[in-house]
């Protein structure tokens, strides 16, 4: 059976057509995607918001010249829309996790709940994010473990975020004893706060009377840093308070119990 020669020219012709539209497409996702990449380092648009936009603008054209292409070689473009709605659903029900790790990023970038050097506290891990991935959140902890969490998993969990205000207050309790003068108690703290640098003066810190314990006097000591300060001055303090504390002869107590003993009856 031999073919129409016209019937074989147009076979051609759309065969050559659909390689040149393909050629033509993968140049223009390429050259798209350098164009964007420069376009957004002239931004502060993160690292992984750029990734992200490559990755969409480079496949989202590829994808548009396949079908194209495919129209060109006599494929229904209803067939073939039809066969990608169906590939993107089994890749949604496959790739579940991933997909909700990269909506949460997205989520991340566009509100920003969290930046990169910020330092937080997520899924009970604090650290400083290092880096917004596609699917996860890099974190370093202060003992400098490299922490990777999902980013679907911060999302469903609670968010703090320690640097975002630019001051933090550090809560501090110390113990006394009750024959201690709380009046000298408490201007030793006030002097011990006063001549930490860290310490800001507005808003000024709070020393109080918190509970009067079974066994001691506890105060409160509440002041306020920069949030680069709120880690060092949490191990400063307390040795400070510590050594200060014994100069003035105050006293930090143990727990105790009085015991009290009743002898029996003689004549039992």
């Amino acid at each position: 059976m031999q073919l129409d020669p016209s019937a074989l020219l147009e076979i051609v012709l759309r065969i050559a057509a659909a390689m040149i539209v393909f050629l033509i497409g993968r140049w223009l996702a390429r050259r798209a995607r350098k164009a964007l990449r420069v376009a957004l380092g002239k931004t502060t648009v993160g690292p992984s918001m750029v990734r992200l936009l490559l990755l969409t603008v480079y496949y989202g054209i590829l994808v548009t010249t396949v079908i194209v292409a495919l129209a060109l070689l006599g494929f229904s473009l209803t067939l073939s829309l039809g066969a990608l709605f169906i590939i993107l659903i089994l890749l949604g029900i496959a790739l579940q996790q991933s997909i909700s790790n990269l909506a949460a990023t997205v989520i991340f970038l566009i509100f920003q709940p969290f930046r990169s050097g910020e330092l937080i506290d997520a899924n009970g891990v604090q650290g400083t994010v290092s880096e917004i991935q596609l699917f996860s959140t890099v974190l370093v902890a202060g003992d400098n473990k490299v922490i990777t969490i999902p980013n679907s998993k911060i999302q469903n969990d609670t968010l703090i975020n320690l640097t975002r205000a630019g001051r933090l207050r550090v809560d501090f309790v110390f113990s006394v004893s009750y024959t201690d003068d709380l009046r000298k108690v408490k201007a030793v703290l006030h002097e011990i706060l006063a001549t930490d640098e860290r310490v800001l003066a507005e808003p000024a810190p709070l020393i109080f009377v918190q509970t009067l314990a079974e066994n001691s006097v506890n105060i409160a000591v509440q002041p306020w840093v920069k949030s680069e300060d709120y880690t060092p001055i949490q191990r400063d303090i307390p040795e400070q308070v510590k050594l200060r504390f014994d100069a003035e002869g105050i006293t930090i107590p143990f727990p105790q119990r009085d015991i009290h003993l009743h002898g029996r009856d003689a004549a039992e």
